[in-house]
């Protein structure tokens, strides 16, 4: 099967037509890929991280999208929260559903501010974890999110302060 390089993350993914998200920028052979992993037998941990990772590293269009630059930033604070902080996945799915309502005023604003994404948006992709084996599938999904987090590394002082603000909704 020809390939093509996603617009979104740069993995190597199958070249074909298809759906893609309707904010996320990625290429459709992309999103097939990303839907056969969260369609696997994977735990919650495992599908949020999942998630996590997918989101981040497909932020085109945040500068003009303002629900692409909240999920940008909700993603990539629940990767904080859960490298850094060890937040279980059920605490991390309660505190990143009422984040906006929680964080936002606490800045002072309404909206999510713009992050200018890195250049590259990690070494591990979503075409690493598909071909996985059910063994290794938590494995690559933790590659994965570190591979993240990492390049992100330009926007972790401003995503830790927001994983701060979220906390303290205990």
């Amino acid at each position: 099967m020809p390939t093509a390089s996603c617009v979104g993350c740069g993995a190597n993914v199958p070249d074909v037509t298809g759906p893609v998200h309707v904010y996320m920028r990625s290429s459709p052979g992309c999103w097939q890929l990303y839907g056969e992993v969260t369609a696997q037998d994977l735990g919650q941990a495992e599908l949020r991280l999942a998630m996590d990772c997918y989101a981040a590293q497909h932020p085109g269009g945040a500068e003009h999208e303002p629900r692409q630059r909240q999920s940008v930033a909700v993603h990539l604070t629940s990767l904080c929260l859960h490298l850094e902080e060890r937040l279980p996945a059920a605490q991390l799915m309660t505190r990143l559903n009422r984040m906006s309502r929680t964080v936002l005023p606490l800045l002072g604003t309404s909206g999510w501010p713009y992050l200018p994404p890195p250049e590259r948006m990690g070494e591990v992709t979503v075409a690493d974890v598909r071909p996985a084996v059910p063994e290794q599938r938590v494995a690559r999904i933790d590659d994965w999110a570190g591979a993240v987090w990492r390049a992100w590394s330009d926007q972790h002082e401003t995503v830790r302060g927001w994983a701060r603000l979220a906390l303290k909704g205990r």
